[in-house]
């Protein structure tokens, strides 16, 4: 699984429902939500 930094919670948490997305830039990225607070988790790359 990935992980990813959760500003809310100030730590790296597992990504929950990762999706693999590509940025406006043409830059791969993984996207999710937090399993402690369901907020938006974001990392930048492969």
């Amino acid at each position: 699984m990935a992980e990813a930094y959760c500003v809310k919670d100030k730590m790296k948490v597992e990504v929950q429902n990762p999706v693999k997305i590509t940025m406006k830039n043409g830059k791969p990225a993984t996207q999710g939500t937090c399993p402690k607070c369901g907020g938006k988790v974001f990392r930048i790359g492969g």
